[in-house]
């Protein structure tokens, strides 16, 4: 299988982090900041690392923005230039671009603009904190789209005893058992017979207030 290309603009601290990870994940990498400092850096960890203003047409075309499957940009310290690359990536035909925004009025105007998803780490990460903090149950809880989320569980002790097919998950409580963890041993749940022990944690896919109602 073709490794994604992933065009990584704006190198702070969430950039640079997301292309260093993603690269880690076997991905191909090019990073791009106007900071010579950060390009030096970055460069032995990713597939390329290039000096460059992102937020004219004439670099975003010798970047050959359109053949990348993904676009991430992380320059929300700079909200003008972020417009304008987005801006600019749009006229270009780029497939796809996530952009970093610093509020809900900035990823309004992004999503206007057509980017096809704003994220907003501090509030996600604090987010999932207070998630975490107030149902200890559920080790870490993704949302997906809509009103669907994936979370890693630990099994409550109302269920240690009981088989999959007795708790009838899908079907009482409209959520999935996908994987379970057993003594540091994560695996499929092919069989509904399975029967749950004490420390085991398992992945569910379902409705967000469902799962944290549940768990």
């Amino acid at each position: 299988m073709k490794k994604r290309d992933i065009l990584v603009i704006g190198l702070g601290i969430f950039g640079y982090e997301l292309a260093v990870e993603l690269s880690k994940k076997g991905l191909n990498v090019l990073a791009v900041d106007k900071n010579p400092d950060i390009i030096n850096k970055i460069k032995d960890f990713v597939s390329e690392a290039i000096i460059a203003d992102a937020s004219s047409e004439e670099t975003l075309r010798e970047l050959d923005v359109t053949s990348f499957d993904e676009i991430i940009l992380g320059i929300s310290s700079n909200f003008e230039a972020l417009i304008l690359s987005a801006t600019i990536m749009r006229k270009l035909g780029v497939k796809k671009i996530i952009a970093k925004a610093n509020s809900e009025i900035q990823k309004e105007v992004l999503l206007k603009i057509g980017v096809n998803e704003v994220i907003l780490p501090e509030k996600e990460v604090a987010t999932r904190l207070a998630d975490k903090i107030s149902k200890p149950g559920i080790l870490d809880l993704f949302h997906m789209y809509d009103d669907a989320a994936v979370a890693t569980v630990k099994v409550p002790s109302k269920f240690v005893g009981k088989s999959l097919k007795e708790i009838d998950l899908r079907n009482k409580y409209d959520v999935n058992a996908v994987t379970i963890r057993r003594n540091g041993v994560s695996k499929i749940i092919k069989n509904p017979d399975i029967v749950f022990e004490e420390g085991d944690e398992i992945v569910v896919i379902g409705d967000e207030d469902k799962i944290k109602n549940l768990f």
